[in-house]
């Protein structure tokens, strides 16, 4: 496995974010614009119109780079002493355009253990204009929130991605993506879930 740097967020549970290199940026935006996708909408929490499956289309160059920092997120959590498998299940890309927006929602795959990941592959030039508060913006940026609550502790972080930018999470970390106004340009993310089933045998 290459060595990958992160960095680690803490709410409650640890998020990684990485920065993915351009070629693994490239392939996967080949793969989305040189093919017709299956839709993906029945399956997702999204109001969105174009959310595609992908899983079938990525090269093994993909699926090996997000192996590798699945696994990483684990060896940050060392001091889960189980013994987890990496499953590599969907992966799907979100197309979204201005108006759009994902609403608070968690994931999982067959199993309710797992891990998931948004990669951002695309921006607008402008998310445009904040309706108030412009000081603190929210139009197109992604929000996490961990399952950490109370008086002085930190649950949420919300962040303009850039393109490259990698997060990993678990599964039951809530998330959404806010809406965005005055552009024509899209805002493009692929989203890849891990389950993690407990190989007692191993």
């Amino acid at each position: 496995m290459n060595k990958r740097e992160y960095k680690t967020i803490t709410l409650g549970q640890k998020i990684l974010k990485f920065n993915v290199p351009k070629e693994i940026i490239e392939t996967i935006n080949n793969v989305y614009q040189d093919n017709k996708l299956p839709e993906h909408n029945e399956y997702l929490a999204g109001k969105i119109k174009s959310q595609h499956k992908v899983t079938e289309y990525l090269p093994d160059t993909v699926k090996d780079y997000f192996k590798g920092c699945f696994q990483l997120y684990l060896l940050e959590n060392s001091f889960v002493q189980l013994p987890f498998k990496l499953k590599l299940l969907d992966a799907w890309i979100n197309e979204m355009k201005e108006h759009e927006y994902n609403p608070m929602h968690t994931h999982r795959g067959i199993s309710y253990i797992g891990l998931s990941s948004v990669l951002c592959l695309k921006i607008p030039n402008t998310y445009g204009k904040e309706y108030s508060t412009e000081h603190n913006p929210s139009n197109g940026m992604l929000d996490l929130i961990g399952n950490n609550s109370g008086m002085f502790s930190k649950n949420q972080t919300r962040t303009k991605l850039q393109i490259g930018d990698l997060y990993i999470f678990p599964y039951d970390i809530n998330h959404a993506v806010y809406p965005f106004n005055s552009t024509n340009q899209t805002r493009r993310t692929m989203s890849y879930n891990c389950d993690l089933p407990i190989d007692f045998k191993g």
